[in-house]
């Protein structure tokens, strides 16, 4: 993708129909909503686990924005917290936005797929290199598989990390 082409239009994008696309009219990203409670498992680039954590998701849709709240904790007692706003950008694309470092300098997109998939992907916002990719998978209406590679901003490898969630509200 072209960062060009990420651009929030000034408008409310059209579905390939010329009806104005809602967020809520999505096919996957709706299924989505509730509060997720999982486990993330980060490897380094050989494998070697770095970092084992919980995270609590919330995802809500409102008034055409994707609201995402997501809190991260880990067993010594850490615990931080960002918040992300999407919107619509085009069928079946929203694009991500946060106030908060480092999410402030990234362009995010997530793409909804077939077979209840999303592809979520994160580029530096001022050299264009891409920094994650994410396949969020919903196996079944209260269990969703995320994995994603991380890359260093001279775009080689970092790591892997593997998300097992489970819908708790």
């Amino acid at each position: 993708m072209n960062l060009a082409d990420a651009n929030v239009p000034n408008h409310v994008p059209l579905s390939a129909s010329g009806i104005p696309q809602r967020l809520e009219d999505f096919e996957i990203f709706p299924k989505h909503v509730g509060v997720w409670l999982g486990e993330w498992i980060r490897l380094d680039a050989g494998g070697k686990e770095i970092e084992r954590f919980t995270g609590i998701v919330t995802k809500k849709i409102l008034d055409n924005q994707w609201i995402q709240s997501n809190t991260y904790q880990w067993a010594d007692g850490r615990s931080v917290t960002y918040n992300f706003v999407g919107v619509v950008v085009s069928d079946r694309t929203v694009k991500l936005e946060s106030s908060q470092p480092p999410f402030c300098d990234y362009l995010m997109i997530a793409e909804e797929y077939r077979d209840n998939l999303v592809i979520f992907r994160i580029w530096d916002r001022t050299t264009g290199v891409p920094l994650l990719v994410e396949v969020i998978h919903l196996s079944d209406e209260n269990t969703c598989v995320r994995t994603n590679q991380g890359f260093t901003p001279e775009g080689t490898l970092k790591s892997f990390t593997a998300i097992a969630e489970r819908r708790i509200g």
